[in-house]
């Protein structure tokens, strides 16, 4: 199941503001088309410590791909995929609050275990 995991971090307070008719979308568009950024767990701390530096009230959205009823659109990087037209809530498995740590940082790992 671990493959089929991807995130997304999101403020609490955009959550609240996209989170409707049971779908979870953004602003971000890409060519016309409305794009939700998400990461696999490889590279999720690296991701949150160059995006999202010395930020509190986060929510990591835990999202099952199999799930999805929108098409995922691979990026050039192996880690990051877009999902078109936005989440489906119930594709979201799990939100979890993170906040940095003192010096602005986040120290996330994502593990599986059989």
């Amino acid at each position: 199941m671990s493959s089929d995991l991807i995130f997304h971090i999101v403020s609490k307070r955009k959550w609240r503001d996209r989170n409707k008719g049971g779908f979870y979308t953004t602003d971000d568009t890409t060519d016309g088309e409305q794009k939700v950024e998400c990461i696999s767990s490889v590279n999720l701390k690296d991701y949150l410590n160059e995006n999202f530096k010395a930020r509190k009230n986060l929510l990591l959205l835990v999202i099952d791909k199999s799930r999805l009823i929108n098409p995922i659109l691979k990026s050039q990087s192996d880690n990051i995929v877009w999902i078109k037209d936005g989440i489906n809530i119930d594709a979201i498995l799990d939100k979890i609050r993170i906040d940095c740590d003192k010096e602005g940082k986040f120290d996330l790992e994502v593990t599986f275990e059989d």
